[in-house]
């Protein structure tokens, strides 16, 4: 027999300890590695699912603040406009007012005049009588009157 002869017990024998080898590292160490990594590719694809999901979650919040910003902002101009509006209401208002009191005072104050006026030209007339009463007298030299 040579070196290289070949035994088949010995070829059977390595093929079955081969495969009973192959069942146990499939059951000891390939199976749970290959669950490791399916375990770790779940997480992976988990954490990557919700990043996502908080992702547009974030955007969806963003947008709802956005618009309850612009609607506080509608409504804060609105209440603006509406004082503005009031304000403006009132100034017109007083200025009437004011408007008809100095046009009160102003009719007071021209009555006033024209009775002083009536009563100065009462006086005035009377002094000029008065004096053309004088003047006559002394032109003609006598008292007239």
């Amino acid at each position: 027999m040579t070196a290289l002869d070949f035994d088949v017990y010995s070829v059977v024998y390595q093929i079955i300890l081969f495969l009973v080898l192959l069942v146990i590292l499939n059951r000891v160490l390939f199976r749970p590695y290959l669950a490791l990594l399916d375990e770790r590719e779940r997480q992976t694809a988990g954490a990557l699912r919700e990043s996502s999901e908080l992702e547009h979650e974030g955007a969806r919040l963003k947008e709802e603040y956005e618009e309850k910003i612009a609607q506080a902002q509608a409504f804060a101009g609105a209440a603006k406009d509406a004082i503005l509006q009031e304000v403006r209401r009132e100034r017109e208002r007083m200025l009437a007012q004011a408007r008809l009191e100095a046009t009160t005072s102003l009719e007071k104050v021209r009555q006033e005049v024209q009775s002083q006026m009536q009563i100065e030209r009462r006086l005035a007339a009377a002094e000029v009588a008065r004096v053309a009463e004088q003047m006559a007298s002394k032109i003609l030299g006598r008292n007239v009157g």
